[in-house]
């Protein structure tokens, strides 16, 4: 789509001035078309769908993930979803881009928020228990509230509060039990590192380039990756590399050779030795699987 956005934001105004809204599920499966809601979207702001009623399904970069009540999916900006619709889901559906919350927290604290939203460090599926859905459901209704009033310079602020505290809930229950990620320099040099990553993949896919890009040592830049994302740096830019790989492939009209190009190999024989060695499939099996 050549306005990705357009799904969410042209559904309501408010959008385009605050960065910031909250939709009940049901009214948008109603008021947005089945066409469109049935194909593969891509936005460029961060959604938060939790369920409160039925079963359904969510489609986001090609993977199905099945919800119920207490599902909360949370999906990052550019990434594809698509919406299954069951006219007895309920829930709500909230979206902002991180300049909303660039306006009251800190560097830091934005960069551990959206840490929630990163498909290459958890899924986007959290199940929330009985407890945690109540406490969930009531701040959200208070956001409900304050965004339907947006009554003075307050409101905006008093959301984004909100949304702060139901990130840090939902992202608590995520790691619970888990030896997560915290708030330390290794989470601010690892996002730093994907920040480069994602601007520079068709130029480099060695880890020196990166380490030396970013100041310090190859050793140093694997430790980091490791410790954030339990995997080598030369791992995690080989899953970079697949994923955007995989989305052209099963989303774009170009060729498997134009592809190879457009990620930065000068020969498309080693995009297909690449692909095959991450993926156990030819870019050409591949497509042919999992395109519809």
């Amino acid at each position: 789509m050549k306005q990705p956005i357009s799904l969410f934001a042209n559904y309501s105004p408010k959008f385009l001035v605050s960065d910031f809204n909250i939709l009940k599920v049901e009214d948008f499966f109603n008021d947005v078309g089945k066409d469109t809601l049935n194909k593969n979207q891509k936005v460029d702001f961060y959604t938060i769908f939790l369920v409160t009623e039925d079963i359904g399904r969510h489609t986001i970069d090609y993977k199905d993930y099945y919800y119920s009540k207490g599902t909360v999916l949370a999906i990052r900006k550019d990434q594809f979803q698509r919406f299954h619709i069951n006219k007895n889901v309920k829930g709500y559906l909230l979206f902002f881009n991180e300049e909303f919350l660039n306006r009251f927290l800190n560097d830091e604290e934005v960069s551990s928020t959206l840490q929630m939203f990163n498909e290459l460090l958890a899924s986007p599926k959290t199940q929330l228990e009985k407890k945690e859905f109540e406490k969930a459901l009531k701040i959200i209704k208070e956001i409900e509230d304050e965004n339907s009033r947006l009554s003075d310079s307050y409101s905006l602020k008093i959301i984004r509060s909100s949304l702060h505290i139901l990130i840090t809930l939902i992202h608590r229950v995520k790691t619970k039990g888990i030896n997560k990620v915290q708030l330390t320099n290794y989470l601010k040099e690892f996002i730093k590192f994907q920040n480069l990553l994602e601007k520079e993949f068709n130029n480099s896919k060695k880890v020196n380039f990166y380490s030396e890009k970013l100041g310090f040592s190859s050793k140093k830049l694997n430790s980091i990756v490791n410790y954030v994302a339990n995997k080598s740096a030369k791992s995690f830019i080989d899953d970079v590399i697949i994923i955007k790989a995989k989305k052209d492939l099963l989303h774009s009209s170009l060729s498997v050779k134009e592809i190879a190009y457009k990620l930065g190999f000068k020969d498309p024989t080693n995009f297909f030795k690449y692909f095959k060695k991450n993926t156990s499939f030819t870019p050409e099996s591949y497509k042919k699987r999992y395109k519809k």
